[in-house]
C-alpha cells in the first residue's frame, strides 16, 4: 500500500523522489520502497526525522501520519486473514 501521505508532502515541495532521497541521507532505491509501500513496515525515528526535515513538516505530524498509515495496513492484513 502506497504511503500516499509521502507522495502529496513531495508533490507539494515538487520534488522528485531522487530529490527527497539524496537531502534525506538514503538510496533512492530506499526510499521509493517506502514511498511505494514496498518496505510498508514501521519506519525508524531516525528515518522518518530525516524525511520531515527534506520535505519540511514536523517530526509529530509525520509520526502521526505514518501511524496512521501502520493501523491501515493493519486493519487491511486483519481482513485478508479473515477471509
Amino acid at each position: 500500500m502506497i504511503r500516499s501521505y509521502l507522495v502529496d508532502l513531495r508533490n507539494k515541495k515538487d520534488y522528485s523522489q531522487r530529490r527527497v532521497a539524496r537531502e534525506s541521507g538514503m538510496s533512492f532505491q530506499h526510499y521509493a520502497r517506502l514511498e511505494n509501500g514496498s518496505r510498508g513496515g514501521k519506519v525508524s525515528l531516525v528515518i522518518m526525522g530525516r524525511i520531515a526535515h527534506t520535505l519540511d513538516i514536523s517530526l509529530e505530524d509525520i509520526y502521526q501520519l505514518e501511524e496512521k498509515y501502520q493501523n491501515k495496513l493493519q486493519r487491511m492484513k486483519e481482513q485478508y486473514d479473515d477471509d
